[in-house]
């Protein structure tokens, strides 16, 4: 009588297949598949600073896009002169605050972060566009926001360490 042996298609179709106890162990000298070298990821800071960069390129490239639609003459009326004025204030602002609220979240796994930044800085854009404020008021207004936002960032950090080694002291 002849038992068919289905293990050899069984590996082909299942290969990560966790039962492997009837599987023969390697000859003692023979070669094994080396694992696959890890991948190479950049720093955190590095990695930061990429995250702030495409998020201040987004709000930069939607803003010049929501300045040419209004253009059209459709929701809004553009007032003439250069947008590029407040294109760049934002993209200041939106940089700053893409790294403080990336080291707010550092070692927390919060999916909705950008967004935070995103939408009320393109508010921000399709305001200063509309209504063309001094760029000077702009830059005040957005750094002293945001330098009490790293204030509050740092008091928080400061008292989530501080709880941390509380908890793991006892």
């Amino acid at each position: 009588m002849h038992t068919y042996d289905n293990r050899g298609a069984r590996d082909a179709v299942f290969p990560d297949m966790e039962n492997r106890t009837t599987d023969p162990l390697p000859e003692p000298g023979t070669e094994t598949e080396a694992a696959p070298a890890p991948r190479w990821t950049p720093p955190e800071p590095l990695l930061a600073l990429g995250r702030a960069t495409g998020i201040t390129a987004l709000v930069t490239a939607l803003g010049y896009a929501a300045y040419r639609w209004a253009a059209t003459g459709l929701p809004m009326e553009p007032l003439p002169g250069s947008p590029w004025p407040y294109l760049t204030a934002w993209a200041v602002l939106t940089f700053v605050a893409c790294l403080i609220l990336n080291w707010a979240t550092s070692g927390i796994d919060y999916d909705g972060r950008w967004q935070l930044i995103v939408f009320p800085a393109f508010a921000g854009v399709r305001l200063c566009l509309r209504l063309r404020p001094d760029t000077a008021l702009v830059y005040a207004y957005g750094l002293g926001f945001l330098a009490v936002a790293a204030v509050a960032v740092a008091v928080w950090r400061w008292r989530w360490r501080r709880r941390l080694s509380a908890t793991s002291s006892k």
